[in-house]
């Protein structure tokens, strides 16, 4: 029952729409405004059929969970989580609420009477959906990385850490989360003074040079964080994101020049730029490997990087669609097989299908079913048969598919079946044992995230060496 409503500048920031669940607890949905419908091209006639829960006030149990949202229509993840993992931010009975009223909720201006009086920590305005404020999003970052969670729950009842019952909570203790916002408060500060340092020396020392006397360095401060952002602001560091996209405007810009007039420093500054950018992803690969990701967060890795699937296969691949519907009418249609990348061979057309697990799947089991012989685990047998199914699915469908999607240039000559999944097993009887499963696997290959690893690894060394002779 919807117990309040109000339209609330509606061109701009949308509606609320307040439902009572039961006496003193509340749902608080977001309804979007006309212009961003129109920017998402949603019809705006069905605007109530978007509307999208954004908060949960418990005045029971004294709890908040807020649902980060992205409300710009212009976004492709419109209406979606504003995060790429973490859907959910509970804010428990802690000191960090103080200030909000747990009384019966019931209208629109009764709940931004209870987001007015969130912390600073947090968006207070449901236009722009909630969630941390753009300065602490560090903390949702380091939750993700640590952790394959959904909600965050902030509370004086927990030690910091996930649950290990698998119910996808993350906790953070009160304590932790107000030493996190302090300590990004300072590095703030600490950034801003060392700004400044560097902008009084740099007027100063332009004058000095004119009038004869000595320049000076610029106070650097004994804190490290300050010692770092005064090297970062003198140009001693890294290039900051608009200095490195006005480098990249200026090569883009020149480029044709640069390959007429020198063109062996245009070409070395290309191998550089590669070998950089093959190095930041080894950096990143090894950090996602050492994390519990879930399958999502690999998909999305690979989605970015096709190049690693084809390196890793030998095979001249172009994505034709992730999240295939291999089972349905259309490729992007709803279908009960779904395969994480259909590919094909960019000469022949010929289509494969890969299957993207996790790197914590189990490949084998943890007891030998004879002394030194081990089996496949059923993660490993059943991602095999899920493979095997959907290039079955594939097949019997492909001409529907082909003659709905109006794409034609995609043939099942032969489907190839792809499965990266778990690590290399440790010890030599498990090795051995993989490997005579696999190398006997005819109808699907199988490769492990660490293999994928190795192989970035020796590319990267091939071309730093071919680099040295140059």
């Amino acid at each position: 029952m919807a117990i309040g409503f109000r339209q609330h500048d509606p061109d701009s920031d949308g509606t609320l729409e307040v439902e009572e669940v039961h006496p003193n607890f509340v749902e608080v949905y977001f309804i979007p405004p006309e212009r961003s419908l129109v920017e998402a091209r949603l019809d705006p006639a069905q605007a109530n059929s978007y509307r999208t829960k954004l908060l949960e006030i418990n005045g029971q149990h004294k709890l908040l969970t807020i649902y980060p949202l992205s409300t710009f229509g212009d976004r492709s993840d419109f209406l979606k989580p504003k995060y790429g993992q973490i859907e959910r931010i509970t804010l428990d009975d802690t000191d960090i609420i103080s200030g909000v009223g747990w009384d019966a909720t019931s209208t629109p201006e009764d709940v931004r009477d209870v987001l007015e009086n969130l912390p600073p920590t947090f968006t207070k305005d449901y236009a722009y959906g909630l969630g941390l404020a753009k300065p602490y999003r560090f903390i949702i970052d380091a939750v993700e990385a640590l952790s394959d969670c959904s909600e965050i729950v902030i509370t004086d009842k927990h030690a910091t850490g996930p649950t290990q019952d698998g119910d996808g909570i993350f906790y953070i203790s009160t304590q932790d989360f107000e030493q996190a916002r302090v300590e990004l408060n300072k590095i703030d500060r600490h950034a801003q003074s060392a700004v400044r340092a560097v902008k009084w020396t740099a007027a100063h020392n332009i004058l000095a040079e004119r009038l004869g006397v000595p320049k000076q360095d610029p106070k650097t401060g004994r804190h490290p964080y300050r010692k770092l952002f005064t090297a970062v602001a003198e140009g001693k560091e890294e290039l900051s994101e608009e200095d490195q996209n006005a480098v990249i405007g200026a090569l883009t810009s020149h480029a044709a020049d640069i390959a007429e007039d020198q063109p062996e420093k245009l070409a070395k500054l290309r191998g550089d730029i590669e070998l950089v950018t093959l190095e930041a992803l080894i950096t990143r690969y090894e950090g996602m490997l050492g994390g519990n990701l879930v399958e999502g967060r690999w998909q999305d890795f690979f989605n970015e990087n096709p190049f690693i699937l084809n390196m890793a296969f030998g095979y001249p691949v172009i994505k034709v669609r992730d999240q295939a519907s291999v089972g349905g009418r259309k490729l992007s249609g709803d279908g009960e097989k779904i395969t994480d990348f259909l590919v094909k061979n960019s000469l022949t057309n010929n289509t494969a299908i890969f299957e993207i697990k996790t790197p914590q799947t189990s490949i084998l089991n943890k007891t030998p079913f004879r002394d030194g012989v081990y089996t496949p685990s059923a993660d490993l047998s059943g991602s095999i048969n899920q493979a095997l199914d959907q290039r079955y699915q594939f097949q019997k469908q492909i001409a529907q598919i082909k003659d709905n999607t109006r794409l034609y240039d995609i043939e099942s000559y032969a489907v190839h079946c792809y499965l990266v999944i778990g690590k290399t097993p440790d010890g030599d009887n498990r090795k051995k044992s993989f490997e005579l499963f696999r190398r006997n696997s005819k109808d699907v290959e199988i490769v492990t995230f660490d293999e994928l690893l190795e192989k970035l690894k020796q590319l990267s060394a091939f071309l730093r060496a071919a680099e040295a002779e140059i």
